[in-house]
């Protein structure tokens, strides 16, 4: 109840920062032209006509307005007490960055500042807020050394801001999506108990970014430009950083305020992942250039979109920080029919739910593990599916890269380092996820006991010989067993360690098997997993991706016919990375059998026999029909030929068996050899019959 009062007593203050937002947004579209300050369409832009930009004047201006006045409140009028208040300081700082800031973002607009030079003003910023008293000092009471505290608080703070920067490519998102965050950071304080102040600060801030987005949504009216964009990021950077350096603070401290921002932030981290993997298939394009089913494939995959040109920028690579439109919003746009308005708020939508969702996790973790179990894996595979375009590109290169025996070695080689890591990683997730009494009997022999022994074990039994992306189940058995017993080599030294008290001083035995259960449940499912993806990215993930991002006019709808052995090796032949680009899009099998009707086989679904052709044709037509098995009595062959030939649907046969190395008969499944990556059907292949 006395929250909800200071609430409602305070709300005179973003409703101030609200109505001052609106007249002065509203007085900068008549101004800011004038001055020069217009947005001229060109290049990647989405709008068509000139709009005024760097409007962020006005909601920033409407900020500091509304919470200079809560301020002074707060301090009795006597600003020189303001620094004694927790929200006082963060304010002081803030003042300090965004200070540069926004001369800067004023120049840029303007006149388009070198980027050197904003990075530079951007480290200084960050430098500012750290000697301001902001920044990330101490993590989980852990408190950082004063050169890496600034290196932190300078590369979040770069971080942030370019992350809504990039953002802020649709009317109404940058100031939409800072407007949620901000209330559901405040939602959280208040059912957390926290801060009210600040509770107040971030109403306040949502006031101004709202009074802006009332000419800032589609159609825009104005564009903040750099200068509020950076405000924005600013704002946020040092909002997180904040809720990072309270006293005992909590992963659910860390939680919510950055997936409260989690929309930009990982829209910056997918374009850096996705620029960086098409400028090294730029590079292996250039190798492989006499090479044209590499060519073909590197350019269907990495290029799925159709957007750049992969053989055009050999000449002209475009690096890490060039501008692309594969951003969040312009996927969105494009898949709302440019409908910009939809798109921004599918857009509202996802950080909304990403932000309850965070907010749900920090309340019942702890009641109900299961169902925030659950959360995790919806929001994994949510992300996955918002990182589509990143995944194939990764996969087009990693899928070319195995190919070359350079490469391939590579591959290799770094398996011992990676399983080093994700153990390690392990050790270090079971310490966050422990009590402060338990995490202070760790120490270094902790790390040695739980940690070395699986590296040492898989070392020195010559494991590592094994090519993974070819490896058989018995391999797979081999490396369990020696998993099981670096397992019982590290018991033994826990138990060894803990009775002579070197480790776990204090701590009951129960508590202790436990510990050792989580790292060895955990150390074991990152080495398999690890194996397990690069056989699931080869074979099935890679044209699955290639697939979905493939526009659906030029994918073959085909039909299996057969659905025995040849059947799963002409499966697994397609879905391997040398057939990245084929644009065969399987519908289901057909078979004679009727045990298997309506059964999955090998991933697909029996849609019926060579009878059912005819009316599997009409409710989905399709033009392609291969033939797994030479089984086939002269009435089915008859039957398919004939459906084949009325309805123009290409007849092929994969082949799965052997026969005598006859040297002609070899010459003549040369010859008619179907390429899967070539779309065109060829010329002897037009006419539908048995592709022998």
């Amino acid at each position: 109840m006395q929250t909800l009062k200071y609430l409602i007593a305070n709300s005179i203050y973003p409703l101030a920062a609200f109505a001052v937002s609106l007249i002065l947004t509203r007085l900068c579209i008549t101004v800011l032209p004038h001055l020069g300050y217009m947005d001229i369409p060109k290049g990647r832009h989405i709008h068509k006509k000139p709009v005024p930009r760097a409007g962020g004047v006005g909601f920033i201006l409407a900020f500091w307005f509304s919470i200079l006045l809560y301020a002074g409140k707060l301090c009795g009028g006597d600003f020189s007490k303001l620094a004694d208040q927790n929200v006082g300081q963060f304010l002081i700082a803030l003042a300090g960055a965004s200070f540069i800031l926004f001369f800067t973002g004023l120049y840029d607009d303007r006149f388009d500042m070198p980027s050197v030079i904003k990075l530079m003003l951007h480290i200084a910023a960050g430098a500012t807020l750290y000697f301001l008293g902001g920044g990330i000092r101490t993590i989980f009471d852990y408190t950082l050394p004063p050169y890496l505290a600034l290196i932190v608080t300078v590369c979040w703070t770069i971080g942030i801001v370019n992350a809504f920067n990039l953002i802020d490519g649709l009317d109404g998102l940058a100031a939409g999506l800072a407007s949620i965050s901000s209330i559901c950071i405040a939602a959280w304080i208040i059912l957390s108990g926290g801060n009210l102040p600040m509770v107040i600060l971030l109403f306040t801030f949502c006031g101004a970014c709202l009074g802006f987005l009332v000419f800032n949504f589609s159609p825009a009216r104005i564009f903040m430009g750099d200068t509020g964009s950076m405000f924005l990021g600013l704002f946020f950077a040092m909002t997180s950083m904040d809720q990072c350096s309270r006293p005992a603070v909590t992963v659910a401290a860390l939680l919510v305020p950055l997936v409260a921002i989690g929309v930009p932030i990982f829209d910056v981290i997918l374009a850096i992942w996705r620029r960086s993997v098409r400028r090294f298939g730029v590079h292996m394009l250039k190798e492989n250039l006499d090479n044209a089913e590499v060519v073909t494939e590197l350019e269907n995959g990495i290029d799925s979109t159709g957007r750049i040109e992969l053989k055009s920028a050999i000449n002209n690579e475009s690096g890490v920080m060039d501008a692309d439109q594969d951003h969040l919003h312009h996927r969105l746009l494009r898949e709302s029919n440019n409908k910009t308005s939809r798109a921004v708020l599918l857009m509202y939508a996802i950080s909304v739910v990403f932000s309850l969702g965070a907010i749900a996790l920090t309340f019942i973790g702890k009641s109900m593990p299961a169902l925030a179990f659950l959360l995790v894996i919806v929001g994994v595979f949510f992300t996955l599916r918002l990182a589509n375009i990143e995944l194939l590109a990764s996969m087009s290169v990693l899928a070319q890269g195995v190919r070359f025996p350079r490469k391939s070695f590579i591959l290799t080689a770094i398996h011992p380092l990676l399983d080093f890591i994700m153990v390690s990683a392990s050790f270090f997730l079971i310490y966050a996820l422990l009590q402060k009494p338990i995490r202070s009997t760790y120490n270094f022999y902790m790390f040695l006991i739980l940690v070395v022994p699986y590296f040492l074990v898989l070392i020195l039994s010559g494991v590592y010989r094994t090519y993974w992306l070819r490896a058989g189940i018995e391999r797979y058995y081999y490396l369990m067993k020696l998993l099981v017993l670096a397992a019982c080599v590290s018991f033994i030294l826990l138990n060894i360690c803990t009775m002579k008290g070197w480790v776990l001083t204090g701590i009951s035995k129960r508590m202790t098997v436990i510990i050792f259960l989580l790292q060895t449940s955990f150390s074991f499912a990152a080495i398999i997993t690890e194996r397990f993806l690069l056989h699931f990215f080869e074979s099935f993930a890679i044209r699955s991706y290639y697939l979905k991002n493939s526009p659906e006019a030029s994918q073959h709808n085909t039909v299996i016919y057969g659905g025995g052995l040849g059947c799963r090796m002409y499966i697994n032949n397609l879905y391997s990375s040398r057939h990245l680009s084929c644009p065969f899009h399987i519908l289901g099998i057909v078979d004679e059998d009727p045990s298997l009707q309506k059964l999955n086989v090998y991933g697909f679904r029996v849609l019926g026999t060579s009878k059912d052709l005819e009316k599997l044709y009409k409710k989905k037509p399709f033009d392609t029909i291969v033939l797994t098995t030479v089984n086939i009595s002269g009435e089915f062959i008859d039957r398919i030929r004939m459906f084949a030939q009325a309805h123009n649907v290409r007849l092929t046969m994969f082949l799965s068996q052997e026969y005598p190395a006859d040297l002609e008969f070899f010459k003549m499944l040369q010859e008619k050899a179907i390429n899967p990556a070539e779309e065109k059907v060829p010329d002897d292949q037009d006419d539908p019959g048995l592709g022998l």
